[in-house]
Order: C-alpha cells, then structure tokens, then sequence
C-alpha cells in the first residue's frame, strides 16, 4: 500500500463516529473516561483474582513453605514491569500523542518498536535469570526450607513464562493506547481466567499435587494464551488498527521516536526497578520471623494490590485521552479528564478503605486458616488501608505524566518514593518496631506523595493556563 492510499484510508477510518477521532474528541469527557477506563478496571480485577489465586490454591495446601515460595518470587515477577513500562508506557504515550498530531504512520513505527523490543527483552529476561539463579535465589531471601518450592515456582514463571508475560502486557498497552480498551482487556483477562481454572487442577492433590510449582505451569499456560489473543487480534484487524508488527516499519523508526519511547519508558521502568528492590526488602525484613510471617506478609501485599490495580486502572485507562488532547492542543478537555477520574477514584478508595480496616481478619482467614498468619496479617493489612485515597492519587498523578511525555518527572517522582522515602523508612521503622514498622512505612510514603503529586498536577495545570 502506498502513502497516498494509506493516508485515505487513515482519514475515511478516523472519521467514522465510531472511530478514535469521536472517542477522544468530541465524545462528553464523563463518557471518554468511563469508556476507557472501565474495561482496564475490570480486567485489573481479573488480573489480581489471578494473581489472588495462586495464593489461594497454594494457601489450600496449609504448607507455609510453598505459600512462601510465591511470596518470595514476587519481587522478580514484579521486575517483568521494568519491561513492559519501558515498551509498553513508553510506545502507548508516544502513539496516543502521534494519534493527537494526525502523524499515523508515526504510530505505526512506535507500534513495531515496542513489539519487538519486547520480544528481545524478555528472551534476554529469561536467560539472565536462568544463568544467574543461584545469587538470585539468595538476594530473594530463600534459605533451606524454602529453596526447592521457590525453584521450582520460578522455573515455570521466569525461566520458561518471561517472554508471554512481558510480551502480552506490552501488546495490551499497544491496543489501548489508540482507545481499544476493551480488546485489550479481553485478551488480558483471557490469559488470567485460564490461569484461575488450571491452578487447582495442577497445585492440589486432587489434581497433579504439583504445589507452588503447579502455580507457575498454570501462570506460563495462561500468558501463552493471551499472547495468541493479541497476535490473532493484530492479524484480523490488519486493515483497521494502527498497531504493526510489521518488522518493515522499523526501517522509518528515527532516533527522534527512539528518544521520545524511551523519554517516558525508561523513567517508567525504572520505577518499577525500585519498586522491585523495596519488595525485595520488605521480604528480606520479614523473612527473619519465619514462614508465617513471610506468607501473611505476601498475602497483605496481594490483597493491598486490589486497590491498587484501580487506581492503575484509572489512571492508564485515561493516559491516551490526556496524550491526545494534550498532542492535539485541547487543554480545557485534558483537564477535564483527570479531574473526572480523580473524583471517582477518591470515592471508590474511601468505600475500599472501610472495607479493608473491618473486615481484615476475614480476608487474611480466607486464605490460610492459621491464627497466626491471620494475626500477622490483620495487623499489616488494616496500616495498608489507610494509604488507599493517597495510593490512587500517586498513581494518577504518575499517570498523567507518563501521557504527557514528561519522564523526567515521573522519574522524579519515583525517586522520591523509594529511595527519599519508603527504603530509608523501611530502615528506620523496622529497627525501632520490628515487623509491625513496615507496612507504616508505606503510609507515610504514600501521605508525602499525594501531597507532592497534588502540587506537581496544579503546576502542570498553571502552566497550561498560561
């Protein structure tokens, strides 16, 4: 297809009223915002019960060793988002704000750029880990009693499953960024409701009594699975998307986009790497008081991520709304957009937070049925839930960001969070209040930086004014 065919067929395609041109600007913000932030909700819902469901099926066994084991793999299942933010929010900002500027076939080389660049890295995710697993398994916290379950869980997550989690995440962020929130959940929550359906089936006894190890099988089958979703997805919608795997289009890939992915990816990725060495932390702190603790411990961390995973929900489901309008110079309709989102966050946070302080005790019980892993865990979870409203503001705030291009403050922002703040608090608080001081920590965090992503937003908001 030649250029001048291609940009006919670009221009009958946007002005559709169903196309992204309607979605992103003419379509009322309320509308936009829920339009594209609640099919990422929902399936960041899918996604935690996925992830719940490792815990809970390996919980069923009443084995704190191998509920441990996947506790303590967290941190480098964690690490895959250094990757996929640098990929996946790198060339989703860059596209939706190529998308404002009516440059497409600028998207379509974002596109193929972070496709294969996702696909490179995850291979070389893999082999380092498997190369490298002895030291890896030490920095992680696992000792004796923990050593066989934790190999084997992360045989089948990292060393074999790398590639489809890292490339599947990636190829989500890629749909989403031209307003297709909906293909993009699907193909996400495909891959996590066959993962809840083959974990009984491969960790029980009933089934193939495989433990934590079980777990990962099913976590490797399930990204298998959504990764086919996408690639059949990108072959049926050829003629209708901006998303390209077409290895071709990396010829016109310029080192003007290469710096703009990266501008926003990198400072996004790292981020997640210190995201990373704080969990690596908190287990290492925790790992001193015994397998109890270790796994209460890991299954606050996974109900903490509920909230969590809304208000990342929230605030990716608007990035290409605030990428667009901000690219294509409609300020007012960007302002709007995270304002709306900001209030509806907020509320659901304060719903949540009650939620979590009274029923504490139930949801920790719900998982293993150990007085003492419920006591732990009451008391780590209900210091959790105090951050929720700040925890949704940081993200947004973050968010918000990333679409605009601006990594540096992002980067800013994630300095502050973790190497400022919640590490030296880590510190601090678990010398003067052994155990209980680290889930404070987080709070505090959290409090500081809803005041200074609050501040960063009104700046951001003055200066477009002006």
């Amino acid at each position: 297809m030649d250029s001048i065919e291609r940009k006919e067929r670009d221009a009958k395609f946007m002005k559709n009223p169903q196309s992204k041109e309607y979605l992103f600007e003419h379509m009322p913000v309320p509308g936009a915002v829920l339009q594209l932030s609640t099919p990422i909700v929902i399936s960041s819902l899918v996604t935690i019960l996925y992830n719940l469901a490792d815990t809970f099926f390996v919980g069923m066994l009443n084995d704190p060793v191998q509920n441990a084991a996947v506790t303590l793999v967290y941190p480098v299942t964690l690490a895959f988002n250094a990757v996929n933010n640098l990929f996946g929010v790198g060339v989703s900002s860059a596209m939706s704000r190529n998308l404002g500027r009516k440059a497409y076939d600028e998207v379509r080389t974002c596109s193929a750029f972070g496709f294969y660049g996702a696909l490179c890295s995850g291979l070389l995710f893999s082999a380092l880990c498997l190369l490298f697993r002895t030291p890896l398994l030490t920095l992680l916290g696992t000792d004796a009693e923990t050593l066989n379950a934790t190999l084997g869980y992360m045989q089948w997550t990292v060393f074999c499953g790398a590639l489809p989690a890292i490339l599947n995440v990636v190829q989500s962020y890629m749909v989403r960024s031209e307003g297709s929130t909906l293909h993009a959940s699907i193909g996400t929550m495909s891959g996590c409701l066959l993962n809840i359906l083959l974990d009984p089936i491969f960790i029980l006894p009933w089934g193939f009594n495989m433990g934590a190890a079980g777990a990962g099988l099913a976590t490797f089958l399930s990204n298998c699975i959504a990764c086919l979703y996408f690639l059949v997805l990108a072959r049926i919608k050829k003629g209708s998307t901006f998303v390209s795997m077409n290895p071709r289009m990396l010829r016109r890939l310029t080192m003007s986009q290469v710096r703009d992915i990266l501008g926003v990816g990198i400072p996004a990725s790292i981020q997640n790497l210190l995201n990373v060495t704080g969990t690596t932390l908190l287990n290492n702190f925790t790992a001193p008081f015994g397998a109890a603790a270790i796994a209460a411990m890991g299954i606050s961390q996974k109900l903490y991520m509920i909230p969590m995973q809304m208000s990342l929900g929230f605030s990716q489901g608007i990035m290409p709304l605030v990428s667009y309008n901000y690219a294509s110079g409609n300020r007012a309709r960007m302002k709007e957009a995270i304002l709306f989102a900001l209030r509806i966050i907020v509320g659901s946070m304060l719903f949540l937070t009650a939620v979590y302080f009274l029923g504490a005790p139930a949801m920790i019980r719900a998982f293993m049925d150990s007085d003492q892993i419920v006591g732990y865990g009451t008391r780590f979870l209900r210091v959790m839930s105090l951050g929720f409203v700040f925890l949704c503001t940081d993200f947004l705030a973050v968010g918000v960001f990333q679409a605009l291009g601006m990594g540096r403050n992002a980067l800013f922002f994630a300095i502050c969070r973790k190497l400022v703040l919640e590490i030296p608090l880590l510190f601090l608080l678990n010398h003067f209040y052994p155990l209980y001081g680290l889930p404070f920590a987080q709070l505090i965090t959290e409090v500081f930086l809803c005041a200074l992503g609050l501040w960063m937003l009104r700046r951001i908001f003055r200066a477009e004014v002006h």
